[in-house]
C-alpha cells in the first residue's frame, strides 16, 4: 500500500506541475504562449496508462485497505488526465474520441470511488469499458 501512496503523490505532483507550466500564468491580463504539445512519447504515455489502469485494478482488488476509495479516485484521475494529454497525440478523429472517452470513463470511476458506499458493480462496469476503450484504439493502431 505504501508504493501506492507514494506512487499517487509523485504522480499528483508530476501533474499540478504539468499544469502550471501548461498553463503558463493564467493571471487576468496575462497570455498563454502557445498551443500545447506533449512532450513525451506516445510509447511512454500508453506505458504510463497501463501502470495506473494495473494499480487501478489493484486497488479495486484489495478491499482491506482504508484509504481504498481515494486510492481508485486519484489514481482514476491521474488516468483521466493521461488519457487527456493523449487526445493530442492523434489528429485522428477516432483516436481522440477513444481518448476522450477514456478520460470520461476515468473520471467516472473516480466519482464512483469517492462515494461513502462504493457500488462495486459500477465500478466494475466502468472498469470493463476503460478497458473496452483502450482494446477498441489499440485494435486500430497498435
Amino acid at each position: 500500500m505504501r508504493n501506492v501512496t507514494l506512487t499517487v503523490c509523485l504522480l499528483g505532483s508530476c501533474m499540478f506541475c504539468f499544469l502550471l507550466v501548461s498553463r503558463g500564468d493564467s493571471a487576468e491580463g496575462s497570455s498563454v504562449v502557445g498551443a500545447y504539445k506533449p512532450v513525451a512519447p506516445l510509447h511512454g504515455l500508453m506505458y504510463g496508462q497501463q501502470v495506473m489502469f494495473k494499480e487501478i485494478r489493484k486497488a479495486i482488488g484489495d478491499k482491506t485497505t482504508r484509504e481504498r476509495g481515494e486510492v481508485i479516485e486519484h489514481l482514476s484521475q491521474a488516468l483521466a488526465e493521461l488519457a487527456n494529454v493523449n487526445t493530442y497525440h492523434n489528429e485522428k478523429a477516432d483516436y481522440r474520441a477513444w481518448a476522450g472517452q477514456l478520460r470520461d470513463t476515468a473520471l467516472e470511476l473516480a466519482e464512483v470511488a469517492e462515494e461513502k458506499v462504493i457500488d462495486e458493480a459500477k465500478m466494475a462496469k466502468l472498469v470493463g469499458q476503460i478497458k473496452g476503450t483502450c482494446g477498441d484504439c489499440h485494435d486500430a493502431y497498435q
